[in-house]
């Protein structure tokens, strides 16, 4: 029994460093987003009234102001690529590798146990646990196979 709660003790450890990469990512790609907005409302404002005002004698000031406008959307599309460009890091692989040999272990453990009993609790406790943690074995491989 030890070694299951070992297992199960990884699995929650190993999904909370999961959890927690995923959400410095989301972090980091809303920064950038956020960023890119910023770019695109200033963009907007003061860049496109330089531009216009440059480009008004040569071109006109319909065409001047497309002009300025494009360019700011491309500078914002620049920024958002490079934000959908991010990939996750090697602890959030590393992470979901030992996730996976834990849930394999407890797996395995799990096999091992029907045929060892010391008292009522232990002989009790594979047949209320053992269909508990199977559901949230395949729930978490659910989720995993969703994801990737």
């Amino acid at each position: 029994m030890h070694r299951i709660f070992r297992h199960l003790r990884i699995v929650l450890r190993t999904e909370s460093a999961i959890a927690e990469v995923r959400l410095r990512m989301l972090a980091r790609r809303s920064t950038l987003f956020a960023f890119a907005g910023l770019i695109a409302v200033f963009g907007l404002g003061m860049l496109n009234a330089a531009a216009f005002l440059a480009l008004q004698t040569l071109w006109g000031p319909v065409w001047a102001a497309a002009a300025a406008a494009l360019g700011d959307f491309v500078v914002a599309l620049i920024i958002a690529g490079i934000a959908l460009a991010l990939r996750t890091s090697p602890e959030l692989n590393t992470a979901i590798e030992l996730r996976q040999a834990a849930l394999d272990g407890l797996e395995e453990e799990f096999r091992s146990v029907p045929g060892v009993a010391r008292g009522p609790v232990d002989s009790i406790l594979p047949a209320i646990l053992g269909p508990l943690l199977t559901g949230i074995i395949q729930a978490l491989r659910k989720t995993k196979s969703s994801q990737q």
